[in-house]
């Protein structure tokens, strides 16, 4: 391999991460909260623990 393809392949591969680490990112801004399986009551069980 010389050394211009391993330079554009390494910018590659850090291009492609930093897009997703920015996808990702995006995504949850537009839907905060816990994002996993937290344990954390759902909207209709806090509803009804309120009442």
């Amino acid at each position: 391999m010389t050394a211009q393809f391993q330079t554009l392949a390494a910018l590659l591969v850090v291009a492609v991460a930093v897009i997703g680490l920015v996808w990702r990112a995006r995504i949850r801004r537009r839907n905060p909260g816990c994002g996993g399986d937290c344990g954390c009551p759902t909207d209709e069980l806090k509803a009804k623990l309120r009442r």
